[in-house]
């Protein structure tokens, strides 16, 4: 019995199983191409799902920046705390999309 990864959802599951018990996908009667075409096909909805996050992080920081940059908060005020918040935010979720992306293109179907 070995360990197999999951063409569907990626996790891991033992070779015996005729669907994964995880996502319900049924793979036990599919051949090499079809298991390889879907793990392609999931792979490339999750690099899509990573690139619009990382280009709502982007909006997010553009929006905090282009706030603060038109309307000079009062400094120490709740809005300026608000833009550099979400500065920071789309900055971080930005960088993290985009290493969670690296990652992701590095791995092997």
């Amino acid at each position: 019995m070995a360990i197999i990864s999951c063409p569907q959802c990626q996790k891991s599951i033992s070779d015996k199983h005729k669907a994964c018990p995880h996502c319900n996908a049924a793979f036990g009667e599919m051949d090499a191409e079809t298991k390889s075409r879907l793990a392609a096909r999931t792979k490339t909805q999750k690099q899509q799902s990573l690139m619009n996050q990382s280009f709502i992080a982007l909006i997010l920081f553009l929006g905090g920046f282009l706030v603060l940059y038109w309307q000079h908060p009062v400094p120490g005020s709740w809005q300026q705390t608000a833009c550099y918040g979400t500065i920071a935010i789309g900055v971080v979720w930005y960088l993290v999309n985009r290493v969670r992306l690296v990652f992701l293109k590095r791995k092997k179907l």
